[in-house]
């Protein structure tokens, strides 16, 4: 907050929670969803929808603007007001059992023969959504405080390899004017081509750069926040809301938990940075969310035609965030499907009523689902060669530190994972939620491969379709650990809560109230002090100090350089390319100051004068080849950052090293050791002199 104003963050930050919320409203709306659904479903609804609008305008060459998906979103939410209409506010599939439920156990209470005018206080609509409140509080701000600590400010710049794309890609957008996902591929591509990248992350923001003013830098990290302190618990809480039998409490502790272990989404606000692989595993808990319901597992079922709208949108946004998002959709959700059709095919041994009418349907799907997500599975991952990240911990390492949620290369925590595992017996023996487990166990087989399986066939079949990635794959495991807990503490606390209140007896009017109270504190002090024990590990100090580094560092860009590049506007026309080196974080000009650069991004296809200029710029002077490639390019100035560049590389472009001393250029700016240059006319091959 010392280098960005108070009002700029809260316009960033107003601008993506429109951006978020506002496109998805009437659909939302139209459906009528519960309201902890609904909450959740605003976002994947509006990216989806910001996502097709970004073709549709692409195709149809309309300006890129808020407007297309505000547009979108009217005419699909106008369309589903019949639908609407035809649904109960409350839209069950099961009747009065959501209902019923409540009324029996508000999550830990002690009152257990509430009368309507005496109904506790936590399983009253009320009450309820303070347990929602309260958990978003508190699980999104422990996620929004260890973000900014690690980050040092809500500006800061992430000193990683792929930030230089995500920002400058952002730009890209707002120049071209079109969000295609095609456009942004072409960023790196030769001139004319396009290629496909997953956009969803910059489409959003570049919409939220339009709506608030502020800096690409600033409003990328604002969208991260939200992503991670909002989307994400309330996805935890819809999960936990819609498929299971949990009351207040576990709501309160799915949400409050959300930001327990570094591994997500901590690690992924770091690690690469992979923006929008982080966006698509905060909307898994709703794909979660989507099987169970398909599968028939759900305790509090949405409408078919409730269903039948979320589900594309919820399963497009999250494959558009990021196609890996495809993979963790099939290692958690296939699991799913699969124990619903062991639970119908028991009940057809068993020969319950309407077993067969139950099953056929679920074990067609569920083959079709195995066999399409094998192709998928062997087709669209990634070669081998690419699986270059290697195993850091011994088989039993690894299953202790997926057991007790460590995040990827730390050590294994024995106090939580005692606490997982009850949890996880508590969840088998005594609820209906035992699908949970065989998600968690598609997750946690994930995370042990990558971190114990040898390199190999069988490591790449396992985590290959993550380039075998460890901090990528050990992200899924809190998606269905989270839920586990929360469902675990709620149950055990309700059972302790019940005996309790079976031997004790009742006195008096006020020892009744007296209980009412005591559940409610005690469920409170549980998650905190689950928390607290996650916060307190060995593990979490050895991640934050790794993750500090690539924030707080300036391997990438000083403060030198960025205060050189915020001043270049003063300096340098609309117009005028840069030459530039991604490496050394010079080519961020374009995000920053808005100036076309030579090199958008490390990796990239380019015209052989480019690579000249890369080369060989410091020869303007003296060859003519360079003369003129600088003309046709239009390259007016160079930036020169020194050798010092990303990953320990040196000096890659040799080109833009110290071309004022070649007479090639003159120093025009200059911070500390970082330089802005104009190039001096030099001969082309007609022996003219360019100006």
């Amino acid at each position: 907050m010392e280098s960005t104003g108070v009002l700029a963050v809260v316009l960033a930050v107003l601008a993506m929670v429109a951006v978020l919320a506002i496109p998805g409203l009437p659909t939302v709306l139209a459906l009528r969803l519960r309201p902890l659904t609904a909450a959740a479903a605003l976002a994947p609804t509006s990216l989806a929808l910001i996502a097709i609008t970004a073709e549709i305008g692409h195709q149809a060459r309309l300006p890129w603007s808020v407007l297309s998906p505000l547009v979108l979103g009217l005419l699909l939410g106008a369309a589903l007001i019949p639908l609407g209409r035809r649904l109960t506010p409350r839209a069950t599939a099961v009747g009065t059992a959501d209902a019923t439920a409540d009324d029996a156990d508000d999550g830990l209470t002690t009152d257990r023969h509430p009368a309507s005018s005496r109904r506790p206080f936590f399983s009253r609509p009320r009450g309820l959504g303070l347990a929602v409140l309260g958990g978003l509080a508190l699980g999104g701000g422990t996620v929004l405080v260890r973000a900014l600590m690690m980050m040092g400010s809500i500006d800061a710049i992430s000193q990683s390899y792929d930030n230089v794309f995500h920002l400058n890609a952002v730009r890209h957008i707002l120049r071209a004017g079109d969000g295609s996902a095609w456009v942004v591929g072409g960023m790196t591509a030769l001139p004319g081509e396009a290629a496909y990248y997953p956009s969803l992350w910059h489409q959003a923001v570049s919409l939220g750069v339009q709506l608030s003013g502020q800096e690409i830098i600033l409003v990328s990290n604002v969208m991260m926040l939200l992503v991670s302190a909002v989307v994400w618990p309330l996805g935890l809480m819809a999960l936990v809301r819609t498929t299971t039998a949990c009351g207040p409490f576990g709501l309160f502790a799915a949400g409050g938990l959300a930001g327990m272990t570094a591994a997500f989404p901590q690690s992924l606000m770091s690690w690469g940075i992979v923006l929008p692989y982080l966006l698509s595993v905060a909307l898994m808990p709703l794909v979660v969310m989507v099987v169970a319901h398909t599968a028939g597992l759900a305790e509090r079922r949405l409408r078919t035609s409730q269903l039948l709208v979320l589900a594309p949108l919820i399963l497009l946004s999250t494959a558009l965030a990021h196609p890996q998002g495809v993979f963790v959709g099939i290692a958690l959700g296939l699991p799913i499907l699969g124990w619903a059709a062991l639970v119908r095919a028991r009940d057809l041994v068993l020969r319950a009523p309407g077993s067969w009418r139950r099953f056929w349907p679920l074990a067609l799907l569920t083959l079709v689902a195995a066999v399409v997500s094998r192709q998928i599975w062997l087709v669209a991952r990634p070669p081998q060669s690419s699986a270059v990240w290697k195993p850091n911990a011994t088989l039993t390492q690894a299953i202790g530190q997926v057991g007790s949620l460590s995040p990827n290369a730390t050590p294994a925590w024995a106090p939580l994972g005692v606490v997982m595992l009850l949890c996880l017996i508590a969840v088998l023996l005594l609820t209906r939620s035992r699908w949970l487990l065989a998600s968690w166990l598609g997750a946690a087989t994930l995370s042990v491969a990558t971190r114990a399986t040898p390199p190999g066939d069988l490591r790449y079949l396992l985590t290959g379709n993550w380039y075998s990635d460890n901090y990528r794959i050990s992200a899924l495991v809190p998606v269905v650990a989270i839920p586990l807990l929360a469902v675990g503490i709620d149950v055990i606390g309700r059972r302790l809560l019940r005996l309790l209140s079976d031997r004790r007896p009742r006195i008096s009017a006020g020892s009744t109230v007296a209980g009412r109270i005591v559940g409610p504190i005690v469920g409170l002090l549980t998650v905190l002090g689950v928390l607290t024990l996650s916060l307190s590990s060995p593990a979490t100090a050895v991640n934050e100090d790794y993750l500090e580094a690539d924030w707080r560092s300036s391997v990438l860009l000083s403060p030198d350089e960025r205060a050189l590049l915020e001043q270049l506007p003063e300096v340098v026309p609309e117009d005028a390319v840069i030459a530039t080196n991604a490496w050394n974080g010079s080519s961020l000009a374009y995000a920053i100051s808005d100036r076309p650069v030579l090199n958008t991004f490390m990796g990239f296809e380019a015209e052989p004068e480019v690579h000249l200029l890369n080369g060989r710029l410091d020869e303007a002077q003296t060859n003519p080849e360079v003369c003129d490639a600088a003309e046709d390019l239009d390259v007016e100035y160079a930036l020169d950052f020194g050798p010092q560049e990303l990953h320990g590389r040196s000096a890659s472009y040799t080109g833009l090293n110290e071309i004022s001393e070649t007479g090639a250029a003159e120093v025009v700016l200059q911070v500390g050791d970082a330089k802005l240059l104009r190039m001096l006319p030099c001969r082309d091959t007609d022996g003219s002199m360019t100006s």
